[in-house]
């Protein structure tokens, strides 16, 4: 394909809805090829969903349209002409504007700096003009009723908030083709609910949004159609309304897939207390309180489910049960061994096995290779030690070995974490911890950044460790995770444990009444 920064003039014969039309791209990296033939045809004013597993391609062919990679094959037709979107400034000029995963703000700028930044309106031909920007950003946020204050410094910003900020940043210089990447990332469920609500309204304003996930409800609640890519090629495109999740997920995997869940736990029995927290509290260094007397125990055999909008204390449970923060009260015991001012590794030999939450901060390093991170706690269980030393050949197979059984793509033993995925990186923790057969598994956000596929086959691990008699603290922001895995469902709004629910009698009406801190009383 041609690289000229001048897209071709020439005008195509094509149907007047369709304002983008993709044939046969394809793009690779050395030997790897990401995408090997793509086509796509997006209707002017549609909410166009592209999904597929991790790997599947959809952020490269993403980054092709912005301007960020240049495809080895194939053809783009935009409004009826042929172009080549040399760099992420010429899709800019074509009216394609991409919200990333990762945001690009300035946390110390307001608003207003953050939309027109490098492009600010001047005085004089030389200085900034803010009184300029904050009038115009003002205009805009009330053109999308988007609820934000111009002058307010970015970092002062809720997530979601911040994503409306990216969003306003693309609009500005008239995006017609509003690209999403993965947009639900990083938010709450609320916050989901209010980026749909967004969508909608840019829909409504003749907006033509391509919208990128591989979650299943989100497909059928936002789009008009839906595009399935399976490693590096479209597979069908279909009208949202013709289709169930389940034909989405065949799609994407290949396969039928059986989204396991947890069966009536009024026949099972479980064992004794594995792990006890008894009046837990824990304050911050400025004297706030991050846990307030918070006391729950998980069984042998038991699926504990923490629900909660983030922010509420469940990250602050999770490290003070591993022992990455210290608590000011109450008692933590692993059985009869009370652990309450043990180190993280003390628990861990005490039978904690731990993902976090935060897989980059806490759960990996980056800079060591996939197999180093694999066998991290895992020598001696293992195997891997010769007369106290690794035995690399050792390593390898048992590397490769996991990378096999969980299906992380990209990697040989000797690839450096860093270069996963995000959603191979979490692979990669679970399959680490897993290896051990810990007594509790503590496990955060399992499935955060996971496609269908792989979030099956996790949740089917999680659930075989509880049938072994394992104790299992899952704390999760997706609801449907929470119900479909737990035995009892813990609910935790401000630090407090509100209420723990067998099973049975959850519903989410309660949970959700919860998780907004209605009272235990009234719910």
């Amino acid at each position: 394909m041609p690289t000229s920064k001048r897209a071709p003039e020439s005008v195509l014969m094509s149907d007047p809805d369709i304002i983008l039309s993709l044939a046969g791209i394809a793009k690779s990296f050395g030997e790897k090829a990401a995408l090997s033939h793509v086509d796509l045809d997006v209707r002017r004013g549609e909410v166009h969903v592209i999904c597929g597993e991790n790997g599947a391609g959809k952020s490269t062919l993403m980054n092709i349209l912005a301007g960020i990679h240049q495809p080895n094959a194939g053809s783009i037709v935009l409004n009826g002409k042929t172009v080549t979107i040399a760099d992420p400034i010429a899709a800019s000029r074509l009216g394609i504007g991409m919200v990333h995963q990762h945001f690009t703000l300035v946390p110390s700028m307001t608003v207003a700096e953050n939309l027109f930044l490098g492009r600010q309106p001047r005085r004089l031909g030389i200085f900034s003009d803010r009184r300029q920007m904050a009038d115009r950003a003002r205009e805009l946020i009330a053109r999308y009723n988007f609820h934000l204050d111009p002058e307010a410094p970015v970092r002062t910003l809720s997530v979601g908030q911040r994503q409306r900020v990216e969003i306003l940043k693309a609009l500005a210089f008239d995006a017609d083709l509003l690209i999403l990447d993965e947009p639900t990332a990083v938010l709450t469920p609320p916050e989901v609910d209010e980026l749909i609500g967004v969508v909608d309204g840019l829909r409504a304003r003749g907006r033509t949004i391509l919208f990128i996930t591989h979650k299943l409800r989100e497909v059928k609640a936002v789009s008009d159609r839906v595009t399935v890519i399976r490693r590096g090629r479209s597979i069908s495109t279909r009208n949202t309304a013709d289709v169930t999740e389940a034909d989405i997920a065949r799609d994407m995997v290949g396969r039928e897939v059986f989204l396991v869940g947890r069966k009536s736990s009024a026949q099972r029995s479980f064992g004794a207390p594995v792990l006890t927290l008894d009046n837990v509290s824990m304050t911050n260094h400025s004297g706030r309180r991050l846990l307030d007397r918070v006391s729950l125990e998980v069984r042998a055999g038991e699926v504990l489910g923490i629900a909660g909008v983030d922010g509420n204390g469940q990250t602050e449970l999770a490290e003070a049960i591993a022992g990455l923060m210290p608590v000011q009260a109450g008692k933590i015991r692993f059985g009869d061994r009370d652990l309450t001012e043990a180190d993280l590794r003390e628990r861990q030999q005490a039978g904690l096995g731990f993902v976090p939450e935060d897989r980059l901060d806490r759960g990996l390093s980056v800079t060591m290779s996939v197999a180093e991170n694999v066998a991290a706690t895992n020598y001696k269980r293992a195997g891997l030690l010769s007369g106290g030393l690794i035995d690399r050949h050792k390593l390898d197979g048992f590397a490769g070995d996991k990378i096999r059984e969980f299906d992380v793509r990209g990697a040989q033993p000797s690839t450096q974490a860093g270069w996963l995925s995000g959603g191979n990186m979490q692979k990669l923790v679970i399959a680490r911890e897993l290896e051990r057969d810990p007594s509790l598994l503590l496990i955060c956000q399992p499935t955060r950044g996971l496609d269908i596929g792989a979030s099956e086959f996790v949740h089917a691990r999680i659930l075989q460790a509880a049938d072994r008699g394992r104790a299992v603290l899952l704390i999760s922001s997706e609801l449907s995770e929470i119900f479909a895995l737990s035995d009892r469902i813990g609910v935790m709004y401000s630090g407090r444990m509100m209420r723990v629910l067998d099973r049975a009698e959850a519903d989410e009406e309660t949970v959700g009444y919860l998780m907004n801190g209605g009272s235990k009383e009234a719910a």
